[in-house]
């Protein structure tokens, strides 16, 4: 039975207010949030009112579950022949007869074809063909990798072997050498490991497995070997996560182990390609004839341009996300989480295809069996895909692998019939059927033209050849009347395809998607392309050079109102934690890197009254080229409990040589004015901490950083381990002793610099900028 009165959670849509929800994640709901917790109570008001009305004219109803969060009601057994009276009281919306519900059957391997190329005696389900899971780490002992039936192939087991079967024929860990985690060393940590176990069992769990609940499962290549490449070891807020240097040794070692394919269902914040070390590993592996599959990011809260990296790759296989898993009521609809394209920084095509990652049912922890959403579930669905081609096509390279895959794939949707933009698709949810007879291999797999100015052209060539019946000549067309494409009528294969973009000098801003068409006797091949039209305005300002580290006097009633936005991402305001509309007056200081290095950024330290200013990092004079995640003012830290919080402060993780502009705008209804920011380069050392003494009811320490500068917001000391408040100012930090009796005490003070919140999985250690201090005092 349900109440008039909407559940919390519709309240919570509807208003999306941070009353409901905090700083630090504005788009979940908090339920310890004064706001919640308040209108929980109202619920809770009506409910027990209505129950006692209930039990009044029905004595012996029995009220069991309560909600308030999701619905507003609870659920009251009662005959049926008072069902009618039930309903006619009053304070009731509607009474909802009980249903009784079944698991559905294991759905995703047939929603892509998976069981037609396994044959009917499974003679082509992957055997052979090893996938390698880097991730955190696989269970051997779960039942959807039971040994029977296989032998370890030549050269095998590897690495421990004593968490090894002849199914998962290879663990290893790659931990790093700070921080010392337990069990980071372990191919499966029995704590913490509970994502890399799900992927692996989508990607090729037994064919036929079942589940407590009666429910069947298999992964998509049932008969594939296992490779168990634990990178991910150290506890954050998603999880055990790991840094670039451990996940490009696990790649490393699938290559050198023989795998056939990699899949990463991980993603962390792009960088300048040239120095993004995950995606360079990944392109390398595929010139190296393996297949890589990753997870195209689940950001879509922040937009287009939200996909992650190394889903950048561009020999990788970045796989979106669909509807069609064991829990979902619909398929082939995008999932809402799911990465859109472009990649923020490289500005390229992605993701590559889709593939459900929406509930789908895979192995967890303990022996059991879960569902769970995400690009995570998608990506292993693309990897054992890959497995069954490399097995019934042991010729086919990692690029006509991947072509076979996005030119054949099908429509997502998001709800309706019409197709969703290719940027969140790509070239469609994968089809093996057709895959495994693509006729035509396409060279690349989609067009990006990139950022076009009214009246520009560009052109880009694509190489077409026959993979097998696709000879011959073809029609092209593309999906998109009017798209300012200029195509020829015909292409033959194998050949040449060129496709030039044509700008109108009276174009209009915006994104320009959709599909390059070969097709005859009803046949068609898609290959997708993007470009956006861009009239950037940033350019007009004067700029001011910014050349050495340290701190400086702005002013934004000194410059302009020319630019509101910045992309990519391209956030959308009611996603962010922080403003968006950014209408008023900006300034910008232009910086040149002239080599690499580690970092740069800008913290705003102080605003005068009233005034607000927020910092953003542009490349090249273009407020459509923001320098990706880190280029806006959060916290991108994964390690920081801070994670996503809004903070004025923005940088560049391993910038490559060029020229960059930082921008300090002011927010819609905000007031231009001065403030001071912290400039800085290269900053890899943490803070440095010193203690002062006892003085009074405070112990004093000095904190000091000579790069980016000490964020106060880091600080936190324990004394004898309890939390105890801390105030920074001049370079002091002064912890209260309230409580605290005289004698030897123990400390625990944490600091970190402004340099940290912009470090994350790119960076070689894990929390470099932060200082922890543990020592003895005494006090009189």
């Amino acid at each position: 039975m349900t109440l008039k009165a909407p559940p919390l959670a519709e309240v919570y849509a509807r208003q999306h207010t941070l009353a409901f929800s905090s700083f630090t994640r504005p788009n979940r709901l908090l339920l310890s949030a004064p706001a919640s917790r308040n209108y929980l109570r109202q619920l809770d008001s009506a409910q027990r009112a209505l129950q006692t009305r209930i039990r009044t004219s029905i004595p012996g109803a029995l009220v069991r579950w309560r909600f308030g969060v999701v619905l507003n009601g609870f659920a009251v057994v009662v005959p049926r022949s008072q069902l009618p009276k039930l309903s006619r009281l009053a304070g009731s919306a509607q009474v909802w007869q009980s249903i009784r519900y079944h698991t559905l059957l294991d759905k995703t391997p047939q929603i892509i074809g998976a069981p037609t190329l396994w044959g009917p005696t499974l003679a082509t389900a992957g055997q052979g063909v090893k996938i390698a899971i880097v991730d955190d780490g696989i269970d051997q002992t779960h039942p959807f990798f039971a040994p029977a039936g296989y032998a370890y192939p030549a050269g095998f087991p590897k690495g421990q072997t004593a968490y090894t079967t002849p199914k998962v024929i290879v663990a290893r860990a790659f931990a790093p050498a700070t921080p010392v985690y337990t069990n980071a060393k372990l191919p499966f940590d029995p704590d913490h490991s509970d994502h890399g176990i799900h992927v692996a069992g989508i990607a090729a769990g037994n064919n036929n497995t079942p589940t407590r609940t009666g429910l069947r499962l298999s992964g998509i290549a049932p008969r594939a070997y296992l490779g168990n490449y634990k990178a991910l070891s150290i506890p954050s807020e998603f999880g055990l996560n790991g840094n670039s240097p451990e996940l490009a040794a696990a790649i490393e070692a699938a290559v050198r182990d023989g795998m056939d394919v990699i899949n990463l269902s991980i993603g962390e914040t792009e960088i300048d390609p040239s120095r993004d070390l995950v995606a360079r590993a990944l392109n390398a592996a595929a010139d190296a004839g393996v297949v890589s599959t990753v997870a195209a990011g689940n950001d879509f809260e922040l937009g287009f341009g939200s996909v992650t990296s190394p889903a950048n790759a561009a020999k990788a296989i970045a796989v979106a996300a669909s509807s069609g898993g064991h829990g979902s009521p619909d398929v082939d609809n995008i999932a809402d989480f799911s990465s859109a394209g472009p990649t923020p920084y490289s500005l390229i095509f992605k993701p590559d295809v889709t593939a459900p990652g929406q509930s789908v049912a895979s192995a967890a922890p303990g022996g059991g069996f879960v569902e769970s959403s995400g690009t995570s579930m998608s990506a292993p669905h693309v990897a054992g895909a890959a497995a069954l081609l490399r097995q019934r096509h042991p010729t086919w390279t990692p690029a006509q692998i991947k072509s076979a895959l996005v030119l054949t794939g099908d429509p997502i949707h998001n709800g309706g019939t019409a197709e969703v933009n290719p940027l969140r698709e790509g070239g469609g949810r994968i089809a093996l059927v057709r895959a495994d007879q693509p006729l035509v291999f396409s060279s690349p797999t989609n067009l990006s033209f990139g950022l076009l100015k009214p009246g520009a052209t560009a052109e880009r060539t694509v190489s077409l050849a026959d993979s097998g019946g696709g000879a011959g000549v073809w029609n092209v067309t593309t999906s998109i009347s009017g798209a300012p494409l200029s195509l020829p009528a015909q292409a033959t294969v194998p050949g040449l395809l060129r496709v030039r973009a044509v700008v109108p000098r009276s174009a209009r801003e915006g994104e320009v998607t959709g599909f390059v068409i070969l097709s005859r006797e009803g046949t068609r091949r898609r290959i997708p392309f993007w470009l956006r039209v861009e009239r950037p305005r940033l350019r007009l300002d004067r700029r001011i050079a910014l050349v050495r580290p340290g701190e400086y006097a702005a002013n934004t009633s000194r410059g302009a109102a020319r630019v509101s936005s910045y992309r990519y991402p391209d956030v959308l305001p009611s996603h962010a934690a922080f403003p968006v509309r950014l209408t008023g007056r900006e300034i910008v200081y232009r910086i040149r890197i002239r080599r690499p290095i580690a970092n740069f950024g800008v913290a705003v330290i102080a605003r005068d009254g009233g005034v607000g200013v927020e910092p953003r990092i542009v490349r090249n004079g273009d407020e459509n080229r923001l320098a990706g995640y880190t280029g806006l003012p959060s916290d991108q830290n994964p390690y920081r409990t801070s994670y996503g919080r809004h903070r004025l402060v923005a940088g560049v993780v391993l910038p490559g040589p060029g020229v960059y502009d930082v921008v300090f705008d002011t927010p819609r209804g905000a007031r231009s004015g001065g403030f001071r920011f912290r400039f800085w380069q290269g900053d890899v050392r943490p803070p440095s901490v010193r203690m002062l003494g006892v003085r009074k009811a405070f112990l004093e320490l000095a904190v000091t950083d000579s790069g980016s500068g000490v964020d106060p917001l880091s600080l936190q000391a324990r004394i004898d381990g309890d939390l105890v408040p801390v105030s920074f100012s001049s370079g002091r930090a002064r912890l209260s002793l309230a409580g605290a009796a005289r004698g030897r005490h123990t400390l625990s003070f944490t600091a970190a610099d402004y340099q940290e919140t912009k470090n994350m999985e790119n960076v070689a250690r894990i929390l470099p900028n932060t200082r922890t201090v543990r020592t003895t005092f005494v006090r009189p």
